[in-house]
């Protein structure tokens, strides 16, 4: 920036200070009042990147049958009760909870419908359901031996007392052809099921002293704001409507969006009631100046600002972004120290603020390339985090650099502004300058070496820091109910309900082969699709012979006969073998789907999901690498097909973050050092400036690995911000080293740190595992990056750069 305009901008602004305060005080305070009318989005599918299956996965959460639903289990707390003082207490809960509009529909109570009349009547279809394995089974059964022993079977059965439920099934299956359908119908019913009994149509434990209520929800896991709404409702409604000897628990993925939500809020109150008292401190007892308040409003005033501006262009704006509002202040803040203590230390005159503004606009163009490299993502938040925070820090460079000197520019130099540093520049010990590069590397060399045991964790359930009163209730609940390990999920899509089915009977078949049948629950087992069924019903019926029936019936008649049964006993068998050519002589066809069975539509509420754009059909599996990547390249060759599941998710959104994370890093580090050698327009001083930023690094990884902590996510974008913050350090010492000028560097770095060590620091008390990591990753960096600012960078500046050839 040229002098002669430094001095226009300086000159305008000093001729109009009270038009330009005034008009700046306008628009903060519009900024301030713009808050309350900004729209935040709490969904995090904006901070995931935007690789397919991410997408995939948060699509099918969102919109899958489970992700819209809570679960309440009531317990009775006391033994002068009984199960049925539960089941009224969970009526009159159900009762008061439907009338909200953030509930679709309560499940107290279960209809079983007629399940005898039901599956006899379903074994209509076992002509569409019985393959070319069953069909071959069949001829061996069809022996006098086996007939004999069947009969003699479904004799005692009819002696028995629960005959009358057990007869209608043997009359129409005497030969037992048909158990595998019912079996796989009982088999799909309990595999996805809680450990429940039905006492009085209701969902009672075992033990009888629990009631599980089931809630359906327009609010999905993912949308924060409304899990709030719900869960606040919820709490409500279990306070004020239940008797005093029953307590409730609500378990959903709900739950976890809240509590989380609220250890951040929690730990950010204590981490901001900390840093502002040691804030304050700092500045009654060390500036003593009431206009260095200015230093610490500016970024307030700048992040409020580019709060309004960025929801202006993006129209709604992240959580998780504004949240590094924080963060981004701490940064800022530190162009306003530089331009405070230049003006504390020479004056407010113009010439002071030239020696400054090189330093201060060469140190914000670094960490703008830092947060520009988030430009470069696929991340749509990170595209937020960038505009939002080069914003700010270009606001707080323009007030640091064009307003905060003229309400500084009338005092007088004051010797009491060194007096008042000189407690933060204790480094008196007198070492040679190759003494202190040689311990420099000795650091860095042990913590190069602890740093090789850096350990990466990929799994997401780190960043849950849900509370102890969750975690609490979740592991009570499973000790009831059961359900504690959590099946993986194979999704087949299909543009209509009868591809859907097909493509999934397709997949089925070579899922079971490879994984076996026990390992694969589908309701493909149960309702195949159309082509399948088609071509089982031809089957059949060329299975079927005039011959072969004739020979079962003859069986049947003749060795009934020792047990008294009638010629006609088994008819419903035998009509149920000509059911086949019904079906194919009906001009409409085979049904898409059985109507009228309440199992059937139980069953499919479970295992099949309705789209706008279609369908989706659902299989569960062990969570189990062996299966994970079995079934993975089995869906590779359907098309949209994709497994859902905790450890397959962990590492598809950990190597999509990895790509990301390593693609930022690489072209953040690369900007930093590229801009400080178009800057420096040297070699030596770049790499000079650089020494913060790499002593920073190898820190980083050392102490992480020393303090048993693992690298993930947060780590990795923290480091990348410190980076940002040293090479600012960097850039002034060797700005200082360069040309000496007296504009108080020192002071104004160590200050700098200080108040950056201050909000990084408070980060170290914070509960939640996202901001612990943050706080020890930046204190680690920032510490360290300032030592070898202030001590190695005019070490090695002495020993490697020739006095004359960088004077003034």
């Amino acid at each position: 920036m040229s002098g002669d305009y430094l001095s226009r901008v300086h000159d305008l602004v000093q001729k109009r200070k009270k038009i330009v305060i005034g008009l700046l005080g306008v628009v903060i305070v519009s900024s301030i009042i713009g808050l309350k009318f900004v729209k935040y989005n709490n969904d995090i599918e904006i901070m995931l990147p935007q690789d397919a299956d991410v997408q995939n996965t948060m699509h099918f959460l969102r919109e899958a049958n489970f992700s819209d639903k809570l679960v309440i289990s009531l317990k009775l707390n006391d033994e002068l009760h009984t199960t049925q003082d539960l089941i009224l207490a969970s009526d009159q809960l159900a009762a008061s909870i439907r009338s909200s509009p953030l509930v679709k529909q309560v499940i107290s109570n279960v209809s079983a419908g007629n399940v005898p009349s039901e599956m006899i009547s379903f074994l209509e279809y076992a002509p569409q359901l019985l393959g070319p394995e069953s069909l071959s089974k069949i001829d061996s059964r069809v022996t006098p031996e086996n007939v004999k022993e069947r009969l003699k079977f479904i004799y005692r059965q009819s002696l028995s007392p629960g005959s009358s439920f057990l007869m209608p099934f043997l009359r129409v299956d005497p030969l037992g052809l048909f158990s595998g359908i019912l079996h796989d119908i009982e088999h799909l019913s309990i595999s996805s099921s809680y450990d429940v009994v039905i006492n009085n149509n209701h969902l009672i434990s075992r033990d009888g002293r629990h009631a599980m209520v089931i809630v359906k929800t327009p609010v999905t896991l993912t949308e924060g704001f409304g899990a709030r709404k719900l869960v606040a409702y919820l709490l409500r409604e279990l306070k004020i409507g239940l008797p005093e000897f029953i307590s409730g628990d609500i378990i959903a993925g709900h739950m976890h969006t809240v509590s989380n939500e609220d250890v951040i809020k929690k730990d950010i109150r204590l981490t901001s009631i900390i840093a502002s008292f040691t804030f304050l401190a700092l500045f009654l007892f060390f500036f003593r100046d009431i206009r260095a308040v200015m230093i610490f409003l500016a970024p307030l005033a700048a992040v409020a600002i580019a709060i309004n501006i960025t929801y202006l262009v993006f129209k709604n704006l992240s959580y998780s972004v504004i949240g590094m509002g924080t963060v981004i202040s701490g940064i800022s803040i530190d162009y306003g120290i530089y331009v405070y203590m230049a003006v504390r230390k020479a004056g407010g005159s113009q010439e002071t603020i030239r020696r400054v503004i090189r330093p201060v606009i060469f140190s914000a163009l670094t960490t703008i390339g830092i947060f520009s490299a988030f430009f470069f993502s696929s991340i749509k938040g990170y595209h937020q985090l960038a505009f939002f925070s080069n914003l700010s820090i270009i606001l707080c460079l323009m007030f640091s650099l064009f307003i905060l000197p003229h309400f500084l520019s009338q005092q007088k130099r004051s010797t009491s502004a060194s007096a008042v540093i000189k407690p933060f520049w204790p480094f008196k010990i007198k070492l040679r300058d190759s003494q202190c590069i040689f311990c420099w590397v000795a650091i860095l060399a042990i913590m190069l070496m602890a740093g090789t045991r850096l350990r990466v964790n990929n799994d997401l359930v780190q960043f849950d820091g849900v509370s102890k009163e969750v975690v609490s209730a979740e592991e009570d609940f499973h000790n009831v109910w059961g359900g504690k390990v959590l099946p993986a999920v194979l999704v087949v899509p299909g543009k209509t309900l009868e591809d859907a089915y097909q493509n999934n009977a397709d997949i089925y078949e070579t899922a079971i082969k490879n994984i076996g049948k026990d390992k694969f629950t589908s309701f493909a087992s149960v309702w195949p699709g159309p082509d399948t069924r088609k071509a089982n019903v031809l089957r059949w019926q060329r299975f079927w012979s005039v011959k072969l029936e004739g020979k079962i019936r003859n069986l049947l008649t003749n060795h009934g006969k020792v047990y008294n049964f009638s010629q006609d006993a088994f008819q419903p068998f035998f009509q149920l073998l000509h059911s086949a050519s019904a079906i194919l002589q009906d001009a409409k066809g085979l049904e898409i789907e059985p109507k009228g069975y309440t199992f059937f539509d139980n069953l499919k509420e479970q295992y099949v999901v309705e789209k706008g754009d279609g369908y989706q059909v659902l299989s569960f599996f062990p969570d189990e690498d062996k299966y994970i990547a079995r079934l993975s390249a089995i869906s590779k060759g359907y098309l949209g097909a994709f497994i859902v599941s905790r450890k397959n998710f962990s590492n598809i959104v950990s190597h999509a973050f990895g790509s990301e994370l390593i693609l930022l890093s690489v072209l953040a580090v690369f900007l930093t050092a590229a801009l400080t050698f178009l800057l420096v327009r040297n070699i030596h001083l770049s790499i000079i400036v650089l020494v913060p930023v790499i002593t920073s690094i190898i820190m980083i990884a050392g102490v992480i690995t020393l303090a048993g902590l693992a690298v993930n996510i947060s780590i990795v974008i923290a480091s990348m911000i410190v980076i940002g913050i040293v090479s600012d350090y960097g850039m002034f010492v060797v700005h200082y080293c360069r040309y000496e000028f007296k504009t108080g560097t020192y002071p104004a770095v160590t200050f700098a740190a200080v108040t950056t060590f201050i909000g990084a620091g408070a980060l170290l008390f914070a509960h939640h595992p996202i901001l612990f990591s943050v706080g020890v990753t930046m204190v680690t960096g920032v510490l360290s990056g300032y030592l070898a600012s202030v001590i190695v960078i005019p070490a090695l500046y002495r020993l490697w750069i020739p006095v004359k050839g960088y004077t003034r």
